[in-house]
């Protein structure tokens, strides 16, 4: 996995060096993209084999990246809301890729393949946390929409109803031109 222009790093350990210095008061806060940040740039591995580099998708593509875990419930079933996303767009400027962020065991690494499997959209397996970092995600299911030039779009850490509406409304929107 590579993440381009953008030192990533493990926020635990910092923010236990925070409390231990400062005490429990101290209070600390996750840089996470937000919508008109430049979208990080990554690459990774699908896991049907191809390579997925998200600068080649710039200029082209309109793209929401959808962060996840098979500990994830409400990641879970949100799979279905998201393959009608893709299903509806995916014959515009449009690629929806999971990011999955779970460890790299045989266990792990079935169960995320057999959640792959119902999905209609690439996946990469993320179990550093590298591109989960470099997006400041803490807490999914988290997605990010970025227009064709990278620009975020919407950053939202639920994938509820509403939301997802106001994601496809987005696709819709900047997918016409």
């Amino acid at each position: 996995m590579k993440i381009h222009g953008f030192k990533t790093l493990r926020l635990a350990p910092i923010l236990l060096g925070l409390v231990v210095l400062f005490g429990p008061a101290a209070t600390c806060y996750a840089v996470t993209v937000e919508a008109g940040d430049r979208a990080p740039l990554f690459d990774g591995q699908t896991l049907s084999g191809g390579k997925f580099v998200l600068k080649d998708h710039l200029g082209k593509n309109v793209v929401l990246l959808n962060f996840w875990s098979v500990f994830c419930r409400d990641c879970i079933s949100r799979i279905e809301a998201l393959n009608k996303i893709n299903d509806l767009f995916s014959q515009r400027s449009f690629k929806l890729v999971g990011i999955a962020g779970d460890p790299p065991t045989d266990r792990m690494l079935s169960q995320v393949k057999r959640y792959a499997a119902k999905m209609h959209y690439d996946v990469i397996l993320d179990p550093e946390l590298e591109v989960f970092d470099s997006y400041g995600v803490e807490i999914i299911p988290f997605a990010v929409l970025m227009d064709r030039n990278g620009k975020v779009v919407m950053a939202i850490q639920s994938l509820d109803p509403e939301p997802l509406k106001q994601i496809s409304e987005a696709i819709d929107r900047l997918t016409r031109n």
